[in-house]
């Protein structure tokens, strides 16, 4: 929970009908209930005890919300990416504004291409998808910056009907993974990692944010849902429709700092 005190969201824009919708639908079709949404996600977080810091959207950037893609934290440090899509590149300014005053911070360069919904912190590792989004120089220069603060790297390859490590999977405990069945299989992930598989078919809801024995998870995934308590969750669900539509989840709404 100590990762999870602060964090950064930012707006809907206007433009959110606009927003890049490859994996997981045809596009937003509403933006004011997505706006609805956010705001119940943000005061979600709020009522876990998070400090939550919102920063203005951008129309110029229908994506700008998913703020996870442009930096991956680690011990108060945080390492800025070069976002995995052009259109999104000038997202990260303000974020990285927002940062400095609390994150001593340090710059990805090409021909490395990261978005950081492709990075899980678990335990000392970040485990990293390699996907069309993140590369293996990214990898590298991941591993360079978090080794001498004593964590390693373990690249997975993301199979290409996803987007993001974490758009198929999350660590809602320490040592614990959600992950769907197909996409991955038990070889894909560190040894020693408690792998709670869930069906292909509820793939959307293996994105979670855990808050101790607390989780947030998308509301209408109920084998997830089952799984999650069977393990003595207590659950928190939100409706993510309109995020869902525009190929985000939970985790992208944030960056925890």
């Amino acid at each position: 929970m100590d990762d999870k005190r602060r964090a950064i969201v930012r707006g809907i824009a206007d433009t959110y009908d606009q927003a890049i919708s490859v994996y997981f639908g045809t596009g937003p079709t509403d933006v004011e209930e997505a706006k609805r949404q956010h705001s119940i996600y943000v005061g979600s977080l709020r009522k876990f005890g998070v400090e939550v810091k919102e920063l203005a959207a951008d129309n110029d950037y229908p994506d700008c919300c998913f703020v996870e893609d442009q930096v991956v934290i680690c011990e108060g440090k945080g390492l800025l990416t070069v976002s995995g899509h052009d259109t999104r590149v000038g997202e990260q300014k303000i974020i990285a504004d927002a940062l400095s005053k609390n994150v001593e911070l340090t710059k990805m360069m090409p021909p490395a291409r990261m978005d950081g919904g492709d990075v899980i912190r678990f335990g000392k590792k970040f485990l990293v998808g390699i996907s069309t989004r993140t590369n293996l120089e990214a990898a590298k220069q991941l591993r360079d910056f978090v080794s001498p603060m004593g964590y390693s790297v373990h690249e997975i390859q993301i199979p290409s009907n996803a987007l993001h490590l974490k758009s198929i999977s999350s660590s809602p405990a320490p040592g614990l993974i959600l992950a769907p069945e197909v996409y991955f299989d038990e070889n894909s992930f560190p040894k020693g990692a408690e792998v709670l598989w869930i069906p292909e078919e509820e793939v959307y809801g293996a994105n979670v944010i855990g808050f101790g024995n607390d989780v947030l998870v998308a509301d209408g995934y109920p084998n997830v849902h089952k799984a999650l308590i069977a393990k003595g969750f207590n659950l928190y669900p939100i409706d993510m429709s309109q995020i869902r539509a525009g190929d985000g989840s939970l985790t992208c709404l944030s960056v925890f700092y």
